[in-house]
């Protein structure tokens, strides 16, 4: 029986938002931003147990905030690290209590700041890493890029540069094993720490929309982009 999760990373402050109350919080049509992110992946069609990985001293706010808005969607708490390498690793030792089989279980982990992750990206991404064993949806960029050298820069042809989003999802056995290296600074996300332990990683169709909630303008955008849902 195939089993699937979903780590849902829900560190982060409020310091570029240059706002006292943490990003995941803030409101965004009127509820928390982290709230839209777990509704994502309750309505999916996969509908993966839910795993958010949050610091511990945000965890009374949280439960108060659930309370007010009455947000009653299963999820299981478990307390963030000290980078995000850490928390994944938190959430993945909470999943290996519970998953009978490793080679049956699959795992997706998200930015809990990207409330407009689409269902069709969720589900197709747990149908298709059962193939391949390690994915990480992205967009092509659409911008000119450049790659700065000692001196100078380079082009880089813009086709074969892809934007790395989340969520990414992977085997179980894949991802665990990968997260039992030494953590380095160079991890900028989980297909950084798989490849890094030798595994390929594929790339799946993300979506433009599917921004990260970083700076007041994101969250103004997520407004007029939650209308077109």
């Amino acid at each position: 029986m195939i089993r699937n999760y979903v780590i849902i990373v829900g560190g982060g402050s409020g310091t570029r938002m240059r706002s006292a109350i943490p990003k995941q919080f803030m409101l965004l049509n009127g509820l928390p931003v982290l709230m839209h992110t777990i509704k994502a992946f309750e309505n999916s069609k996969t509908k993966p147990t839910i795993i958010l990985v949050l610091n511990s001293q945000l965890k009374a706010e949280w439960e108060r905030l659930c309370a007010r808005h009455v947000f009653e969607i299963p999820h299981v708490l478990v307390d963030g690290g000290e980078t995000r390498f850490h928390s994944v690793r938190n959430g993945l030792n909470y999943i290996k209590q519970f998953a009978e089989s490793a080679s049956a279980t699959y795992i997706a982990v998200h930015d809990g700041v990207r409330p407009l992750v689409t269902k069709s990206v969720i589900d197709y991404g747990f149908q298709q890493v059962i193939n391949y064993g390690a994915l990480t949806s992205a967009v092509l960029s659409k911008d000119s890029v450049r790659i700065k050298e000692k001196t100078t820069t380079k082009a880089v042809d813009r086709n074969t540069v892809y934007l790395v989003q989340t969520p990414q999802f992977f085997s179980a056995s894949i991802l665990c094993d990968a997260y039992e290296q030494a953590y380095s600074e160079l991890f900028t996300d989980d297909a950084s720490v798989v490849e890094q332990n030798g595994y390929p990683v594929q790339i799946i169709p993300g979506d433009t929309r599917n921004i990260k909630i970083t700076f007041p303008e994101d969250l103004l955008f997520a407004q007029i982009v939650m209308k077109s849902f």
